[in-house]
């Protein structure tokens, strides 16, 4: 796609036309070279994201990630493709102890390079408070909920690696949302459709990502329609800018299209 960002009504929806972020699962990768400034530890989450995975079946692949020291190896909250192709969330609280682990309850769900849409919210302090969408459908498996608070005070913050450039994913990415200390109900269509249309597309969130939930999130990552494809290291919630490592290359396609 190209041209002027393009926003239109469907559906009762704003939707908003974005391009991709292509990470070659060789060199690229986003680092934040600091922890997420405003940060704070929460028991609630909202993580949102649009993917497309192009390699890598049967390989774990992080697509989101934390360290304890910047450039670190040592994770805390993190996003990834596992090993049977499904996609897992991994929280810790202060302690480094495992307290949310909860997954695709199919496998196979990010093989093949098809434009998948992400929606995750937990509230941590109710097991009804818990839900994993894919394409707006519930997919959820919970393996470690605990009534306790996630650590998201790290160093360093990742996005297509880990802080330190391993486990890289070779795929792309739109509209990059991450929302800790906020909590909305996805069984609720209503707020589903706040991330995406009923027909499957990304919805406007904002120039800041603050429609969905009335605060802008801490990472919101996009490209608009046209735009450069290294404004996806610009980050447009509060929580800074991340920096790329290796060359971001444009999307061949975009869940747009």
């Amino acid at each position: 796609m190209s041209g002027m960002q393009a926003l239109f009504m469907n559906y009762g929806q704003t939707l908003s036309v974005v391009d991709s972020a292509d990470f070659d699962g060789t060199n690229d990768y986003m680092t934040r070279g600091a922890g997420l400034t405003g940060a704070a530890d929460s028991k609630l989450g909202i993580i949102s994201f649009w993917c497309r995975i192009d390699a890598g079946d049967g390989t774990t692949r992080l697509l989101q990630s934390s360290a304890t020291t910047v450039g670190g190896a040592t994770q805390g909250f993190r996003v990834f493709a596992n090993t049977t192709n499904g996609i897992e969330f991994l929280g810790t609280n202060a302690a480094a102890s495992s307290i949310l682990s909860i997954t695709t309850s199919t496998n196979s769900v990010l093989a093949g390079a098809t434009w998948r849409h992400v929606l995750c919210s937990f509230d941590m302090s109710d097991t009804a408070k818990r839900h994993l969408y894919l394409n707006d459908v519930s997919d959820l498996n919970v393996a470690t909920y605990t009534n306790d608070t996630i650590d998201y005070t790290f160093a360093d913050w990742s996005i297509g690696a880990r802080p330190d450039g391993a486990v890289k994913v070779d795929g792309c990415f739109a509209e990059f949302y991450l929302a800790f200390g906020q909590y909305l109900d996805f069984s609720i269509i209503a707020n589903r459709r706040r991330f995406i249309s009923a027909n499957g597309k990304p919805v406007w969130l904002g120039t800041d990502g603050a429609i969905p939930t009335g605060t802008a999130p801490l990472v919101y990552q996009r490209v608009a329609d046209g735009a450069a494809v290294a404004t996806f290291a610009t980050n447009l919630g509060t929580g800074g800018n991340f920096s790329i490592t290796g060359t971001l290359t444009a999307g061949s396609t975009s869940p747009s299209d």
